[in-house]
């Protein structure tokens, strides 16, 4: 299995895991055009693991700067392993390279959000070393 750097010929694999993780019955009419831009913007890594050379995980990360560090932090987003393929350390590996990249770049933390309903991957961050910190508001626009 090797972790890389996706490319656009990978959109329509990455997007298909994200459907898992996002709770949507269809992705938007401009889900490729947004990811592509993604793809182009230096503000964000999106990863894939690819076994096989199939994409079986995505991830995202977001680099935001803040000033009172003179650094960023990374936000994790959209981390996901085929529900087919979980239970081999393919999120384990994709995760230690996500903090691995954001290290290079500097980050002085990382951090994801996570719905309250889901146990399962609050156990398995904790596992890779995050730790509760506080608490997500939300306002859907």
């Amino acid at each position: 299995m090797e972790i890389v750097k996706a490319e656009e010929a990978d959109i329509k694999d990455i997007l298909a895991l994200q459907a898992q993780i996002y709770r949507i019955d269809n992705l938007a009419s401009n889900s490729e055009e947004s990811l592509k831009k993604q793809l182009a913007d230096d503000c964000c890594d999106i990863l894939v693991a690819k076994n096989e050379n199939k994409i079986v995980g995505t991830a995202t990360i977001y680099y935001i700067q803040v000033a009172a560090h003179g650094k960023p932090y990374a936000l994790l987003e959209g981390l996901v392993v085929n529900k087919n393929q979980r239970e081999h350390g393919i999120g384990t590996k994709l995760f230690t390279r996500c903090v691995e990249i954001a290290q290079k770049k500097g980050c002085y933390k990382m951090i994801f959000t996570s719905g309250n309903d889901r146990k399962e991957i609050h156990t398995f961050y904790e596992k890779l070393g995050f730790k509760k910190w506080g608490l997500e508001f939300r306002k859907d626009l």
